[in-house]
């Protein structure tokens, strides 16, 4: 990547992503770049589902870019006269051509029209969903996501006679999965899901019954040995973990403990779309554990909200082989913290528009979410109206 000038681009990208702490470096800000000259101008959040990267840092990205005069200054993000000479001139960036198929999106999966009486179930059942609580790292994806991951696994032969595993279940993959194996005619054998959250779990039973849907609900935390009768007893897993990798080697893990003993079954893994090094690490523990990754399809999942993984996530279709292990000792508590919010604590402080208090939100704090905050009332005068109050915010 060169101009007329030498070094200069690549120095100028590499400075933006050091300003804003860019883990994909020059590249991630080239890849910002020639998305928005060819799809802008754009949503911040439909900016960050396009290049597979967390709103605040696509955002944080985007105020640089405003500040060196490549970009426009408004709601959105569209680039500016410099911008666009920029990016044609000086990055070589041509117009548009998608290559993506137009009735799967380049997800590989296509939700047929007879599926959607069932399509439409899964929705009233999200509809009726409990708060999120994002403590335990719960961003469910969308009923259609989870129709299509259901897909994906019987593509895969996961679904006709198999006895599967589902390692916490936000994302209502028992629903979807059983929903879909009676609209097809598949029969699954067994299926079990392992779920933390009272509500979640008093979600997905009145799901069970509303519907006669056959499968289980057990409450665990997995940071618990898994049950004695689970061990060994599965032939496939699915799971959506906690967004670090030691909360994602946890729950493969406790998959592994679950399964069979034998090459070839499949294990379903979905998972944030991250930075190449972010990236290189999630691999390198998953091979840690002697598993194989047939098929990674990025942004396959889409989310409600999660906007710390730019509401998209990779889907990622594993196989154990002859070296397979789980990372955890089967009669062991585990004692690491696992999920976001205690791996990196980070405090946010909020304003009440009726007083103008300020109250501290995050881990240690006396509310751990704006949502608990805001059903308590503010601590000093009992209003439920808050500001966000960003870092360098005085007051």
């Amino acid at each position: 990547m060169t101009d007329r000038s030498g070094a200069e681009t690549p120095s100028r990208l590499a400075a933006i992503a050091a300003a804003t702490d860019l883990r994909e470096g020059a590249e991630g800000v080239a890849l910002i770049l020639r998305t928005a000259f060819r799809d802008g101008p754009l949503l911040l959040r439909d900016l960050a589902k396009a290049v597979r990267m967390p709103l605040p840092v696509v955002g944080a990205v985007r105020r640089e870019l405003e500040r060196t005069g490549l970009l426009d200054r408004g709601q959105g993000v569209e680039l500016s006269v410099t911008g666009k000479a920029f990016c044609r001139d000086t990055l070589g960036i041509s117009a548009r051509h998608d290559p993506r198929c137009a009735c799967c999106h380049g997800h590989g999966v296509v939700v047929a029209p007879e599926l959607a009486p069932a399509l439409r179930l899964i929705e009233e059942h999200a509809a009726l969903g409990p708060p999120v609580d994002v403590t335990l790292d719960q961003a469910p994806c969308t009923p259609e996501t989870a129709l299509r991951r259901a897909l994906a696994m019987h593509e895969a032969g996961a679904l006709d006679g198999r006895s599967i595993i589902i390692l916490g279940d936000d994302d209502s993959m028992s629903v979807a999965l059983t929903l879909l194996a009676r609209a097809i005619g598949a029969a699954p054998r067994r299926v079990t899901v392992l779920e933390l959250d009272p509500g979640r779990i008093a979600h997905l039973d009145a799901a069970r019954q509303r519907h006669g849907l056959d499968f289980e609900v057990i409450a665990h935390d997995l940071r618990d040995p898994l049950p004695a009768d689970l061990r060994g007893r599965f032939d496939v897993f699915e799971t959506d973990p906690p967004y670090t990798v030691d909360g994602m080697s946890l729950f493969v893990s406790r998959g592994l403990e679950a399964l069979r003993s034998e090459p070839g079954l499949p294990g379903f893994l979905s998972y944030g779309d991250l930075a190449p090094d972010d990236l290189l690490d999630l691999q390198s523990r998953l091979t840690d554990m002697g598993l194989v990754a047939t098929r990674i399809r990025p942004s396959f999942n889409a989310y409600q909200g999660a906007s710390i993984l730019g509401s998209v996530g990779q889907l990622i279709d594993l196989r154990t082989t002859r070296r397979t292990k789980a990372l955890t000792e089967a009669e062991a508590i585990f004692a690491a913290p696992i999920y976001t919010g205690e791996v990196r604590p980070r405090e946010r402080r909020y304003q009440c528009r009726a007083c103008g208090a300020v109250t501290g939100i995050g881990t240690g704090e006396a509310f751990a979410t704006i949502e608990a905050l805001k059903t308590a009332g503010c601590p000093a005068c009992g209003e439920t109206v808050f500001k966000r109050l960003h870092a360098k915010t005085t007051y």
